[in-house]
């Protein structure tokens, strides 16, 4: 009897006992009803340097032009994602930005700014108002922007996953560079390391391909990102996101050459 008894006990436990998962379905979806608290923490350092002849560097620091030139900056965000009741398919949501802290006291977007939307289909929030104290139109439409580029950043499309397993996302933007524009093509890959407690971690890398417009062949650039991502498989949220970038340009100009190195930092925290 006792020996069938500690027999019971060991089969009880093996079958609770939780086994490393090897697969799952990658799919974000916002939950209706549900508060999302987030920490946005952004670094960056841009150095710009000068070379060529001495009479046309002394030329640029007569004008004031520092060479080299490092700017470093740092914030650090709290905001809160709501959603509310479905709607069909649909959900309405509202960002709130509460407090932010800047290494040179800049905030980009201020404290109290609120932007409403809707999350179609769960999982692609899409902004259509802003309030913000102060604020005249053309600023809220700066900031409608650029928020809605970060979240879009998020949108995924939904892939089953085994361990070792990868899927892409191409993205674009561009910059503005000696009156004219640089496009940037991003193409990002994200492999799936590790499943444990229903949470899934990811290898993240970039790839950038940069092309001027209306600038001649002098120009060239190149980039890339590293990072890491926790994703969350019970509530189908990131919960961490992590992505160092670098990026370096080179042009020659009439007199003398310009290089830029860039290197930002990004990591985002999600809490239920």
């Amino acid at each position: 009897m006792r020996k069938i008894i500690v027999f019971i006990l060991l089969l009880t436990q093996f079958s609770c006992a939780k086994h490393p998962q090897d697969s799952l379905t990658f799919k974000i979806k916002y939950q209706p009803d549900t508060k999302y608290n987030q920490t946005t923490e952004r670094t960056s350092q841009t150095v710009i340097k000068y070379t060529g002849p001495v009479k046309s560097l002394s030329r640029l620091k007569s004008m004031g032009v520092k060479n080299p030139n490092t700017v470093n900056r740092k914030t650090l965000t709290e905001s809160a994602l709501k959603t509310g009741r479905m709607i069909g398919e649909d959900c309405p949501i509202s960002l709130e930005y509460i407090k932010t802290t800047s290494s040179d006291d800049i905030k980009d977007i201020p404290d109290g700014t609120i932007l409403k939307g809707l999350c179609l289909q769960g999982n692609k929030p899409v902004f259509n108002t802003v309030k913000s104290e102060g604020q005249d139109d053309k600023y809220k439409s700066a900031i409608l922007q650029s928020v809605q580029n970060t979240y879009s950043q998020f949108t995924f499309p939904e892939k089953k996953l085994k361990i070792g397993e990868e899927f892409t996302v191409e993205s674009s933007r561009s910059m503005p560079m000696d009156g004219s524009k640089i496009d940037i093509a991003i193409v990002t890959h994200y492999k799936l390391i590790s499943i444990l407690n229903n949470l899934a971690n990811f290898d993240i890398s970039q790839d950038y391909t940069l092309n001027s417009v209306l600038i001649n062949n002098s120009f060239k650039g190149t980039g890339s990102g590293k990072g890491t991502m926790v994703y969350d498989s019970t509530n189908t949220i990131i919960l961490n996101y992590t992505l160092n970038t670098d990026m370096e340009i080179n042009k020659t100009l009439d007199s003398f050459e310009f290089n830029l190195k860039a290197k930002s930092g990004f990591i985002q925290t999600t809490k239920l």
